[in-house]
């Protein structure tokens, strides 16, 4: 009787998801390491390295590497086959025209990816990183709100809200117009979208280049970050709504006035009474022991909101902002902020890496992108000047406006978003990144030079946009 053959035991499926967490955690090393390294926020260092070993890995071939630079194309497929229990192939044809599933068209290559020989890892792999990014992005805008608090977000001011209005109003403005010149076809709701997308100042960002030069509490730095805050708001509730124009295709004004109503409604009633629920809450979670077993009912709240949110027609990621605010007591605040940070180290920057990674540096090659790129950079940058026009008599208007001008956190929440609805294809995905990372790093510069003039050369630059905002 001949030996039988062994055989080999499968490959758990989750072994590919591990590999994967292996490979994201040490770019975040690297990136972690260099803006430490050279004093940049950590977000810039993220989007540089996934842009930078996304493209390595997708020019040498590497499937998994090959598999996230398309996976904005496969996020709808991926919908489709999870929500109505369709076959890839069937999500597919709904998804694609017919022209895109032809040899070379961008359906064909996903179809390709999730059904050749690597189809049960891309599959992991896809619902992996959308549960890691989501998951990330929902703990950061927890972890903002609980640094915001309720109190801070009552205190924003006047000047400040006028600020951030008149910043975010511009760059929708300016933006919209512009899109209709830029060598693009897109939707006017898909126009609205990237409008919106770039009206979102990073209070991140301008947080961290604050403090590095040690102006957060100047009289311009106190109404840019108090700008900021708001900002955050609006960007979220135009997020909501950009995506309610997206996928209804028109104007729906009982649904829009339906989602405004209760955006407004919902975060009316945090500002407002957030504290009196949030301060005997904290009181009940104080007494809990051990330490450790407090901060799972913050955290249980917060997907709690988030999935309300969801349900209202709002971002979950408004329901982790709100959540912060509501738990932002000082008893409870350090202690959860303390134990959420091991937390958003592994999960949020995943979320930073994956839009990195998605950035084809392929499609700079072609002038239109190059256009695009220019042009958003001059609407994101234009856009917010009027956010000086309407700065406190006490600040100086240039400073404010250029401490408008970071992007970051939301905006990029917002590119994640419109890849996923299909609505960025990938010479906006590329030019809108690009224009994100140029302002977090450019930002930077210009407000340390607004708040220390080295030069008569650099007096006589900021008095002359002194002067036009003043008019």
């Amino acid at each position: 009787m001949p030996p039988s053959t062994p055989t080999a035991m499968p490959l758990d499926p989750f072994a590919d998801i591990m590999l994967e967490l292996a490979i994201l955690l040490t770019m975040v090393l690297v990136a972690r390491w260099l803006t430490s390294h050279f004093r940049q926020p950590g977000v810039l260092g993220e989007l540089l390295v996934g842009v930078l070993v996304g493209n390595l890995g997708y020019w040498l071939g590497v499937p998994f590497f090959t598999f996230v630079m398309s996976y904005g194309a496969a996020s709808p497929v991926f919908d489709q086959v999870w929500q109505g229990g369709v076959s890839v192939s069937q999500a597919a044809a709904q998804v694609f025209g017919p022209a895109e599933l032809e040899p070379g068209g961008r359906g064909h290559e996903v179809l390709r990816l999730l059904s050749g020989d690597h189809a049960l890892a891309n599959v992991n792999t896809g619902l992996s990183l959308w549960l890691f990014s989501s998951l990330g992005i929902i703990l950061l805008l927890f972890h903002v709100g609980l640094k915001t608090g309720i109190h801070q977000l009552r205190g924003v001011g006047t000047d400040a809200a006028r600020v951030a209005i008149a910043g975010a109003l511009g760059t929708l403005t300016v933006a919209f117009i512009l899109l209709r010149l830029l060598p693009v076809e897109v939707s006017g709701a898909g126009r609205f979208f990237i409008a919106a997308t770039l009206s979102a100042t990073s209070i991140g960002v301008v947080t961290r280049m604050l403090e590095d030069i040690g102006k957060a509490d100047t009289p311009e730095g106190r109404e840019i970050l108090g700008a900021c805050v708001l900002n955050d708001l609006i960007g979220l509730v135009l997020l909501a709504l950009s995506i309610e124009l997206v996928v209804k295709g028109h104007l729906d004004l009982p649904a829009v006035a339906w989602l405004l109503v209760s955006s407004a409604a919902f975060l009316g009633a945090i500002v407002l009474f957030g504290d009196r629920l949030g301060r005997p809450f904290a009181h009940q979670l104080n007494r809990i022991g051990p330490v450790e077993l407090r901060f799972l009912a913050p955290l249980a709240f917060a997907f709690l909101l988030a999935w309300l949110c969801s349900s209202l027609g709002l971002s979950g990621t408004v329901g982790g902002f709100a959540a912060g605010l509501i738990l932002s007591d000082e008893s409870l605040r350090d202690k959860t902020k303390e134990m959420l940070v091991p937390l958003i180290a592994v999960f949020t920057p995943i979320f930073f890496l994956l839009i990195g990674m998605q950035v084809n540096l392929a499609v700079f090659l072609d002038w239109q992108t190059l256009v695009l790129t220019i042009g958003l950079l001059f609407a994101a940058v234009v856009g917010k000047l009027p956010a000086g026009l309407v700065a406190g008599p006490d600040a100086d208007r240039a400073t404010v406006a250029l401490g408008m001008l970071p992007r970051g956190e939301v905006a990029l929440i917002f590119v994640g978003v419109g890849r996923s609805l299909d609505v960025i294809d990938d010479r906006l995905f590329a030019a809108l990144v690009a224009v994100i990372i140029l302002l977090a790093f450019g930002s930077g510069l210009a407000l340390k030079w607004a708040f220390d003039p080295r030069s008569a050369r650099a007096e006589e630059l900021l008095g002359r946009l002194n002067r036009l905002l003043s008019r």
